[in-house]
């Protein structure tokens, strides 16, 4: 259930929207009312609505104010304005500061549900686009890991793996880091010195080692391996087969 609250300077505004609206019905839970802005922001920062319905002219601070301090502090927060003036200049700043719809007084239950159907369509809409892109998301990064997997053993790029995704780079790069944790350079080099690790424990050449993990410089290889192990290959390999 979408939570919701009213900014009215107007008691009988007010009043008649919490009696008039049956607001549970129409899957809205009015988690309170404020009468000024001042006290409708230390409303909005204690329940922190999924929706808000305000007046412009309010003592303290009026709507247009408020709804830009909540959609810096919180964008998502749908932003209703009810005024009693039909202003173009109102109705243009309210639009530009990202008010999802302007409903002009006298109110009535239908303009009120109306609006609640319209916001919950686009609560649906955003909720299926969310979910859409994070699957989108898994996907890609698996897709990602898979081929780092099956190509660990070659010269293989961020660019490189970024095409095979079909993703931008720096997005790729900001994905993967997200998703798995760690940076792409990261994730192959644990995957190669563990794989390396392996290949030492059973008894392999470390120069045969360093090119099927994908360096084709033994000193590069011994470098990383001993930064990620604490020790050179040669000395891992002793230890591992004595």
């Amino acid at each position: 259930m979408l939570k919701a609250v009213i900014f009215d300077d107007e008691f009988i505004v007010i009043e008649g929207l919490k009696r008039v609206i049956n607001w549970s019905e129409n899957g809205i839970d009015l988690v309170g009312t404020a009468n000024d802005g001042i006290s409708g922001l230390s409303l909005f920062y204690s329940m922190k609505p999924d929706i808000i319905f305000t007046d412009i002219r309010m003592p303290g601070i009026n709507g247009l104010k408020l709804i830009e301090e909540v959609m810096d502090t919180a964008p998502d927060t749908i932003c209703i304005v009810m005024s009693g003036h039909r202003e173009f200049e109102y109705v243009k700043q309210a639009l530009k500061i990202g008010v999802a719809d302007y409903l002009v007084k006298p109110i009535t239950v239908q303009m009120i549900e109306e609006t609640i159907e319209k916001v919950k369509k686009k609560r649906l809409k955003e909720k299926i686009h969310s979910s859409f892109l994070l699957t989108h998301k898994h996907e890609a990064v698996e897709k990602a890991c898979r081929y780092i997997y099956e190509n660990y053993n070659k010269e293989i790029s961020l660019q490189e793996v970024a095409d095979y995704t079909g993703l931008n780079p720096n997005y790729f790069s900001i994905l993967f880091k997200d998703q798995m944790g760690k940076t792409y350079i990261k994730y192959l080099t644990e995957l190669r010195m563990e794989k390396a690790k392996l290949m030492l424990q059973q008894g392999q050449k470390v120069m045969n080692v360093s090119e099927k993990v994908g360096y084709h410089t033994y000193r590069h290889f011994s470098d990383i391996f001993k930064k990620y192990v604490g020790v050179s290959p040669g000395q891992y390999k002793k230890v591992e087969n004595d």
